[in-house]
C-alpha cells in the first residue's frame, strides 16, 4: 500500500480548516510530507467540510506520491444545504411571529448528519470528495461509521463496486467502531481491502479480527485513549514510577516517551498501518523516526512492563 521506504504511520486530518487556518494547515501536512509520511486519512465531514480542499490545494503538484484515504456516509452540517435553508428559514419565522412560535416547528439541528448511505448519496458523496481533493480517484474509499447492515447491503456493495471499477475509488473499506468492524468482516471477509477502527495499549483491537479476513488494518487512537490513562496509572504508583524510569530512562511525568513506546507497541501489534494527529508540525518528526525505526524490542520490553506491573495482561 505504502511506497518503498515511507514509515506505517498515517497522518489523521480531522482538524484542517480552510480561511485563516489555512496557511497553518499547509504548514502541518508539508511538514509530513518532508518527513516522509505518504498516507493521509480525510473524511467529507472533517474541518466542517474544509479538510477535503485543504488536502486537495497541498498536494496538487504531487498527487502521485502520497496516499489519500476519504470517507463517505456522514454529511457535515455545512453541505446540508436544504437542512440549512429550511433552519434560517423557521428561525426567522419564530423571530417575527414570537405569538406563534407553539406553531411554527423548532428548526432542524445544526448538526452533522448520518448513514448517508443510499446508492445516489455515496457517488454524490465521492464525486463532492473528488473535485475538492483536485484529482480524479481516491485511493481509498471507506465507509464512515457504518453499521454491519448498511455496509452489507447489496446495493450498497453493487455500488462500491462500480465505483472501483470505474477507477473512481482504488480500494473500498471501511472506517467505523470496533464491533461494528467486527461483524462486516465476518459477513463479507473478501469484500473490502482497508479496515480502520480505535485500538489503543488496553484494548489492542487488532489481534480480535476475523481469521478470515485478510486485508489491510489502520489503527487509530493510540494516544487519545491510551496516554493519559497509562501516564496516570503509572504516576499513582511509586513502585511503577521507578520501575517505568528504571526501565525506559525517562520519567514518569514526561508525555513523550509515552508517545514513543505507545507508537512502537502500536506497530509491533500488527503489520497494517497507525494513523496520528498532531496540530504541531514539531511532533511529526519524532514520530516517524519511531516509526521508521520499527523497535520490536523496546515494543516487547514494554509489553512485559505492562504485565509485570498488573497494567494489562501478557499476551
Amino acid at each position: 500500500m505504502l511506497p518503498a521506504g515511507a514509515p506505517r504511520l498515517g497522518l489523521g486530518c480531522g482538524d484542517l480548516y480552510a480561511g485563516e487556518h489555512e496557511q497553518a494547515s499547509f504548514r502541518l501536512l508539508k511538514t509530513a510530507f518532508d518527513s516522509g509520511v505518504r498516507y493521509f486519512d480525510v473524511a467529507r465531514l472533517y474541518g466542517d467540510g474544509q479538510a477535503e480542499h485543504v488536502v486537495g490545494k497541498a498536494f496538487r503538484g504531487v498527487r502521485d506520491q502520497v496516499i489519500i484515504a476519504s470517507k463517505a456516509g456522514i454529511v457535515p452540517w455545512s453541505m446540508q444545504l436544504a437542512t440549512r435553508l429550511q433552519r434560517k428559514a423557521l428561525s426567522t419565522a419564530r423571530r417575527l411571529a414570537p405569538f406563534a412560535g407553539g406553531l411554527i416547528p423548532e428548526p432542524p439541528p445544526a448538526v452533522e448528519r448520518y448513514g448517508a448511505f443510499a446508492p445516489a448519496e455515496l457517488v454524490r458523496s465521492v464525486e463532492t470528495s473528488l473535485k475538492a481533493l483536485r484529482t480524479d480517484y481516491l485511493d481509498i474509499l471507506l465507509l464512515h461509521e457504518c453499521d454491519v447492515p448498511q455496509a452489507t447491503r447489496p446495493e450498497t456493495l453493487s455500488v462500491l463496486e462500480r465505483l472501483r471499477a470505474q477507477g473512481k475509488a482504488r480500494a473500498i473499506g471501511i472506517a467505523t467502531r470496533f464491533p461494528e468492524t467486527q461483524g462486516i468482516l465476518a459477513a463479507e471477509p473478501e469484500r473490502f481491502a482497508v479496515a480502520q477502527f480505535p485500538s489503543d495499549v488496553f484494548s489492542q483491537h487488532e489481534r480480535r479480527l476475523p481469521a478470515a479476513w485478510r486485508g489491510v488494518p489502520v489503527t487509530h487512537s493510540i494516544y487519545k485513549r491510551g496516554l493519559e490513562p497509562l501516564r496516570q496509572q503509572v504516576t499513582s504508583d511509586p513502585a511503577r514510577a521507578a520501575e517505568w524510569s528504571r526501565r525506559f530512562g525517562r520519567s514518569a511525568d514526561d508525555v513523550a516517551g509515552y508517545a514513543e513506546l505507545l507508537l512502537q507497541d502500536a506497530l509491533a501489534s500488527h503489520d497494517g498501518l497507525v494513523l496520528f494527529t498532531t496540530s504541531k508540525p514539531e511532533r511529526i518528526g519524532p514520530a516517524v523516526e519511531t516509526a521508521r525505526a520499527e523497535d520490536a524490542a523496546g515494543a516487547a520490553e514494554f509489553r512485559e512492563f505492562l504485565a509485570q506491573t498488573g497494567l494489562r495482561a501478557a499476551g
